[in-house]
């Protein structure tokens, strides 16, 4: 026997599924949800439907798809091909890892050795999956110059405003400014407030770019390997790729997990209204892609993983998202069930839901049809005559306003009469 029921967890939906020994949990986390669809295309048993996308990217609350846990298979497709990680999905408290899945994205931003640990990618990350611990600022050195006169250089020639001189001493500050597709340095420049320093010279060696230059006295005090260091959490990362664009130093990698290209419909453009509506713009909250310029609602298409929930959001169809490839890792072993899995990928990349399976199957037969002859009397020209002239007589009397009213107040015995009688 087979138990299914459905639980509210404040921003998430728990689908839970009995049977026997095994409990299966479907965890779908509603806020992380953009209404890319991707789920409604891979679900093999039509369990998922999209929702009123335009108007939840525009604030109406509720979820961008809806499940029917009835139907729910419980596979684990929707989990394996989310590219936002908006599902969870466990296995008698377990959550499943989804390398262990017949399929799975392959997503993944590296941070290599090259990284130093500068605030650029944390302040641009759209989704905060990076952030930057840090292990020392001067405020915790309780060495400080007393007295001392002297004066702090910024070679702007060198800097490439990369933060890390701010987040250390607060005697520099960057001037923040807002992160948009088409420009997402985070700063416009740094300032210097000398009341706030004591020319300890130590900025001079955290900077990567040697452009800091003080007028002052070393303190003796030895710095740790490393003042600060870059995190990526993988299960909040969009891999839109902001990190490797904004990354001075080629620290910063992305795999992303489809390909694919934008076409805006040109002319149908003019239906576009990018600041009364900017669905685009909002609903696509993990990797930033659009963004208004002057000639209306453009787009930078290295930002895009192709999830197409803007294409979902448009109210006029302007959009037109198309994919071309989905990478995925897979497992060697060959189980029954692994061409559903493969169907999967194929129905994401056409945009296609699958088809509904009948639970009856009609038999037809077919029924052969045999024509019989029968032959047709000769007309009897002389009945023929006798009807056309008893036709023509009643034809005549029907002109007669008398024999209508007669017809009409239901005596037919009078029009009888008048056929006798006239005829």
């Amino acid at each position: 026997m087979i138990e299914r029921e459905v639980e509210m967890l404040e921003d998430k939906f728990k689908y839970v599924q009995k049977a026997k020994d095994e409990i299966r949990e479907l965890v779908y986390d509603f806020k992380r949800c953009n209404g890319c669809g991707i789920c409604v295309y891979a679900c093999p048993v039509n369990a998922i439907e999209l929702g009123p996308v335009h108007d939840i990217a525009l604030g109406l609350e509720m979820p961008p798809v809806i499940i029917d846990h009835l139907k729910c298979a419980y596979c684990g497709i929707c989990y394996a091909f989310c590219p936002f990680n908006a599902f969870d999905f466990y296995i008698n408290g377990e959550k499943v890892d989804k390398s262990k899945l017949m399929l799975s994205l392959v997503m993944y931003t590296y941070k290599y050795d090259e990284c130093k640990e500068c605030t650029l990618c944390y302040k641009v990350c759209p989704t905060n999956a990076i952030t930057r611990k840090i292990y020392l600022r001067r405020e915790d050195i309780p060495i400080k110059n007393e007295g001392i006169k002297g004066k702090v250089y910024v070679d702007r020639d060198k800097c490439n405003l990369c933060g890390i001189c701010a987040e250390f001493c607060e005697a520099f500050k960057m001037v923040e400014k807002e992160v948009k597709p088409n420009d997402i340095m985070p700063y416009s420049d740094i300032l210097i407030d000398e009341t706030k320093c004591d020319y300890c010279k130590l900025c001079e060696e955290i900077c990567p770019e040697e452009a800091i230059k003080v007028e002052g006295k070393r303190i003796d005090y030895k710095l740790p390997d490393k003042i600060a260091e870059i995190f990526i959490d993988q299960d909040l990362c969009s891999h839109c790729g902001y990190c490797e664009e904004v990354c001075p130093y080629n620290a910063a990698h992305t795999i992303k997990p489809i390909e694919g290209e934008i076409k805006l419909y040109m002319a149908r453009m003019y239906r576009c209204d990018p600041i009364g509506c900017a669905a685009c713009i909002k609903v696509c909250k993990h990797n930033k892609v659009w963004f208004v310029s002057k000639d209306g609602v453009d787009f930078n298409e290295k930002f895009c993983i192709y999830c197409g929930a803007c294409e979902n959001a448009c109210p006029y169809d302007l959009i037109k998202i198309r994919r071309k490839v989905v990478y995925t890792k897979e497992l060697a072993e060959n189980p029954p069930w692994r061409e559903a899995w493969e169907k999967a990928l194929e129905r994401i990349i056409r945009k296609e839901k699958s088809k509904e399976v009948s639970k009856f199957e009609l038999e037809t037969k077919e029924i052969e049809v045999v024509e019989e002859e029968k032959e047709i009397e000769p007309i009897n020209v002389e009945i023929l005559k006798v009807l056309e002239q008893k036709i023509s007589k009643i034809e005549t009397l029907l002109r007669k306003p008398k024999y209508r009213r007669a017809i009409e107040s239901g005596k037919v015995d009078a029009l009888a009469r008048g056929v006798e009688v006239e005829g």
